[in-house]
Formats: structure tokens, sequence, C-alpha cells
């Protein structure tokens, strides 16, 4: 995705906001998508080994990257717990809150559940990292947003968008209606 100019701009005046911002760093302008993404630096990234043998935080990198490469604002946060425990979402992307979740299973609740938490952290978008190609399946996406949207009695049903990031390209699942 080529951002509009408008929004070319605004990405570059963040870029050269956060660059000046000492609690920022990895702040890069995508020159070809007029993308732009930082880091705080009370981010955490996850040191633990993910069943494909990597490092989950790496994920998140993935994630910046990519969404930065297709012309999005992405900003990690701070990992803050509020008095409650509670984990407050990762991002920023394009202004609104975002949670990055990682899909290593197939599970049937996998995506209802990954929806869920991403709610739970305050998020009002999912990002949903699948570390590889044969774990993404559009129905299932579908399906497991489907029985997030039946629990919103449970919920507040805040997730409007799930972006899957899949081997470089991104797939927008739309809430639905239900």
């Amino acid at each position: 995705m080529i951002v509009c100019d408008q929004q070319r701009e605004e990405n570059f005046q963040e870029f050269i906001r956060l660059r000046n911002d000492s609690d920022y760093y990895d702040v890069t302008f995508d020159e070809k998508s007029g993308g732009v993404s930082a880091i705080h630096k009370g981010h955490r990234f996850d040191k633990s080994i993910g069943p494909f043998g990597e490092p989950r935080g790496d994920y998140e990198r993935i994630t910046v990257r990519v969404l930065r490469e297709h012309g999005h604002s992405i900003i990690l946060l701070a990992e803050q717990n509020d008095s409650f425990k509670k984990k407050h979402c990762d991002a920023l992307l394009d202004g609104v809150s975002a949670e990055i979740k990682t899909v290593e299973t197939t599970g049937q609740w996998t995506i209802r559940r990954k929806l869920s938490q991403s709610e739970k952290q305050g998020a009002s978008i999912a990002l949903l990292f699948f570390p590889q190609s044969s774990l993404f399946n559009e129905q299932r996406i579908q399906t497991g947003y489907l029985r997030y949207v039946e629990d919103v009695p449970r919920y507040q049903g805040r997730i409007q968008i799930a972006i899957c990031i899949v081997e470089g390209d991104l797939f927008y699942i739309r809430k639905p209606s239900g």
C-alpha cells in the first residue's frame, strides 16, 4: 500500500517528532511506502522461543517492518501494567490502539482467543502474525472472528479489524456483522 500524499506527510512529521524524542529508538521512515515505525525504550520483546525455533519478540519486529513497508505508522509502546496487573496493548497503528498476537496453532478457538486477548489489552485492532503461511486460512479467520463477535455480551466487541501478516503480505479482515 502506497499512502496518499497527506498521509505520507503526516507519517514524515511523526518520524521527525519521534526521531527527536529520546524515549524512542529504531525510528524509521520508509521512503518508498511513506510508512514510519519506532520502538519505545520501555517496550519489552518476548525472548521465549516459539514452536518454530525463533524468539517470539522477532515476530513483533517482523510485524513492524511489514506494516511500515506497507505505508502504515506503527509505534511500539512501553509495556505497562496497571495496578490490576493488566497488560496494555503493544502499539499504535495509524494512531489506533493495536495488539500483536502470533498465531502458532490451527485450533478451532485460536482466532477468537487472540481477538479476545487483544480486546482485553485495550486494542481496537488485532495484528495477527502468522510465522508459517500454512497456518493462515481466511475462512478459519472469518469463523474465529464470528465466534468473537458472538461473544460480544462477554466482551465489548471493540476489535473492528484484524490485520493478518503472512509472508510480508497484509490481509485485512473486517469485523463481521453478527
